[in-house]
């Protein structure tokens, strides 16, 4: 980048002439130049003592710079962010403290691959926010949540998004919202957190259940929460959230995930407390075959076919363990699509 300001304070001046091996005499004017140049760059006082006050102003300088660099250097950016947090330690306090800290989350955030870098500084920016004010505070908690979940490290993930997601109100738009929530069931799931992460997904779906542009999103986030629920032993509730995602799957005609929520529903109807029949299993799988065969015979594509022999083989395995005696029923409920993964 060519930015005047920053090769003048920055950038090694080349000098006319060598300077004198055992160093610059003083009132030289080698030695006024350079005096010149410690005064003038960023974050360097001149005086063998410094004024109360100069590292402040020199971080103040150096992010000054570093507004200048963040659209199209954000990595040199991130450095003056960096020299100026230190430059001014003990100095900067408040408000302004807290926009710094801010402004090197936004620099970092512009270079790919530094999601854990992003995280860890919008957690310090979120920290100073606190006592200045909540909104800021939320809002960077959950830029570092998401970072934290987009980096795989769903144990920090949920700690960073606890603190916004459980302790009030958020001011963001539902879409949003919703997004940020199902990113942290997401994330709970990952940590065997099940009831919670049900919760999430639950609220999420509710966030865009009347938006008729989200339609799959919303029909994909009920899905989500009747797996959760389903892990965490919930299981009348896994049943009608299955059933219910099937219905909206319906709706939009996509008969994949809607046979993956009708298998998953039968294999609940099947296997009820003690053993018993929760539900009419044979219906539901019946209704799924019925439509499959149908599709099959009108656009024999691979997915429908694959769907197809799918369903059959699953109810041959319910229709075994139905007319076996019960405790080869019993036995065999291992022997199902695993709760921890969506069956199919």
């Amino acid at each position: 980048m060519n930015d005047a300001f920053a090769n003048e304070n920055d950038s090694p001046r080349a000098e006319p002439h060598p300077a004198p091996v055992g160093g610059l005499e003083p009132g030289s004017p080698a030695a006024s130049r350079g005096t010149v140049l410690a005064a003038d760059s960023p974050g360097v006082d001149a005086s063998p003592h410094p004024t109360p006050g100069s590292g402040a102003r020199a971080a103040r300088r150096l992010a000054g710079i570093a507004a200048a660099r963040l659209t199209d250097a954000p990595a040199a950016a991130e450095e003056q962010l960096r020299r100026a947090l230190v430059v001014g330690a003990g100095e900067l306090a408040g408000r302004e403290l807290a926009a710094m800290r801010t402004q090197l989350v936004t620099a970092v955030a512009a270079q790919r691959g530094r999601d854990r870098d992003v995280a860890r500084a919008a957690a310090s920016a979120a920290a100073c926010w606190e006592p200045i004010s909540r909104a800021d505070s939320v809002h960077l908690w959950l830029v570092a949540g998401r970072a934290w979940h987009r980096a795989g490290r769903h144990g920090e993930a949920v700690v960073a998004f606890d603190r916004p997601l459980l302790g009030g109100p958020v001011g963001y738009p539902p879409a949003e919202l919703a997004l940020v929530r199902a990113e942290f069931a997401e994330s709970l799931n990952h940590v065997g957190r099940y009831r919670q992460a049900a919760w999430q997904f639950a609220e999420a779906a509710r966030l865009i259940a009347a938006t008729p542009t989200l339609r799959r999103r919303h029909a994909d986030l009920v899905w989500s929460c009747a797996v959760a629920r389903e892990c965490c032993g919930q299981e009348s509730e896994a049943l009608g959230g299955y059933l219910r995602a099937a219905g909206l799957w319906g709706e939009q005609d996509k008969i994949v995930p809607r046979a993956r929520c009708l298998r998953a529903a039968a294999w609940l109807q099947l296997r009820g407390p003690q053993g018993r029949v929760r539900g009419p299993w044979w219906v539901t799988i019946t209704v799924l075959l019925t439509e499959l065969d149908r599709r099959v015979a009108a656009e024999p594509v691979a997915h429908l076919v694959e769907e197809l022999a799918r369903t059959r083989a699953q109810f041959a395995q319910m229709c075994a363990q139905a007319s076996g005696p019960r405790e080869r029923r019993e036995a065999a409920q291992q022997s199902g699509p695993p709760r921890s993964h969506r069956p199919d």
